[in-house]
């Protein structure tokens, strides 16, 4: 019996700058991303508008962001970048990764904003390697610290992120606002 990823294309990973693959993008980014994926910066940013609940409009967020990145790259100093993986000529796997431009920590750092992967690739190393691949572009100009973050019920991304050798350094907590009712914890015994 022969070996069925002998017959498979090999992966490849770069920077993409290609506009014709914005529809690609746009599709994988949107069809494999659950409520669950949603995190404090999709909340504070324009994809959702609550925990566990997507904009009616994030195609057209999503498009955008994509579009910009398309556009980036490193020889212009522009802080977001988009990653792909590639088997043949199939995008199985896409990474948005933003830089920090100002320069203000004690560290260089980036963020690894998404990582998106085709169903079908999920669990095969490719997740590992464009994480890597990343990881090892970023080293290779200076950046010291990759920083990412996951939704708090999206389990399986945090086990894969940690079995990567990422560590929690906080937890994110929301409280809203507009609430017509206050609901305050009276554990601590501030209020007589």
């Amino acid at each position: 019996m022969k070996n069925a990823q002998a017959n498979s294309p090999a992966i490849s990973f770069s920077w993409c700058h290609d506009a014709t693959a914005e529809e690609t993008l746009c599709k994988l980014y949107l069809d494999n991303v659950s409520a669950d994926y949603i995190s404090h910066s999709e909340l504070q940013g324009e994809r959702a508008d609550a925990p566990g609940n997507w904009r009616a409009d994030l195609p057209e967020v999503i498009r955008g962001e994509i579009r910009a990145a398309l556009s980036h790259d490193w020889a212009h100093g522009d802080s977001t970048l988009l990653a792909v993986a590639t088997s043949g000529e199939t995008i199985v796997g896409m990474a948005l990764v933003s830089i920090d431009t100002r320069q203000r920590a004690s560290k260089s750092f980036a963020a690894l904003d998404d990582l998106v992967l085709l169903p079908s690739v999920r669990g095969s190393g490719i997740g590992s390697q464009l994480v890597e691949w990343v990881a090892d572009e970023l080293r290779s100009h200076g950046i010291a610290r990759l920083f990412l973050e996951c939704g708090a019920h999206n389990l399986t991304a945090q086990t894969f992120f940690q079995g990567r050798g990422f560590k929690q350094v906080s937890v994110v907590m929301l409280r809203e606002l507009d609430a017509m009712t206050s609901a305050v914890d009276d554990k601590d015994g501030d209020r007589g």
